[in-house]
């Protein structure tokens, strides 16, 4: 049985490097192999983030669709996915960048999302990012606005790749300013705070809840 509809967003501030106590109570919860491949990481910022994306992936899971025993997997591209639940007819994304983690959640159908950190860019980065209908659409836009703008259509663009309903074989060929691409497909723009934009895209109607959370909410 579902405890929600729609899209159910949580974010969740990665914070300062995790306690001993806070990562033993956490890494213990996860299965053996998705252990090893969170120690696969040589930063600490690497590996906590990772694990907290493990732990709010299962805790989300569990607290809108009743599954007690979350099963992820993931499939050739290396996208994750819940099995196990056949009463739950919906998908979760995961995306993490600077200080946050994102997850989205649907009741039905699928949904992308990414958040990214805005950070200076090169030329070269934008125009290999951004189709050339793009570049035109901010050409005229005067710093640093284009800059924002550029992580708004670079978050789109990687959110419509996440649902994995886009045939490109990756985010920098999307165009998102041919309708065809996002026809029935739902997409929602937000910030986190002036530097995190974060982009979500679903194929079913419906609407967003966003939670913002603490880490010790998990535990």
């Amino acid at each position: 049985m579902l405890r929600f509809n729609g899209v159910q967003v949580f974010a969740l501030p990665i914070g300062p490097q995790l306690t001993t106590f806070e990562w033993e109570k956490y890494y213990t919860q996860l299965p053996p192999d998705e252990q090893i491949r969170i120690l696969h990481y040589q930063h600490w910022q690497d590996r906590q983030r990772a694990l907290m994306g493990s732990i709010i992936s299962r805790w989300a899971i569990q607290q809108l669709t009743a599954t007690q025993d979350v099963q992820i997997v993931r499939n050739e591209l290396g996208r994750p996915y819940a099995v196990g639940n056949v009463s739950w007819r919906g998908d979760f994304n995961l995306s993490h960048s600077g200080d946050w983690l994102v997850i989205a959640v649907t009741a039905n159908g699928h949904v992308g999302i990414d958040v990214e950190e805005i950070n200076p860019v090169t030329k070269d980065v934008m125009h290999y990012a951004l189709t050339n209908n793009e570049i035109t659409s901010i050409e005229d836009i005067v710093e640093p606005l284009r800059l924002k703008k550029f992580y708004e259509l670079w978050t789109l663009k990687e959110a419509l790749y996440k649902t994995a309903l886009c045939p490109h074989p990756s985010p920098h060929l999307i165009d998102t300013t041919d309708g065809q691409i996002v026809h029935n497909i739902s997409t929602q723009l937000f910030y986190l705070d002036e530097r995190h934009p974060v982009s979500i895209c679903w194929d079913q109607a419906s609407h967003i809840n966003l939670t913002v959370l603490h880490r010790h909410q998990l535990l």
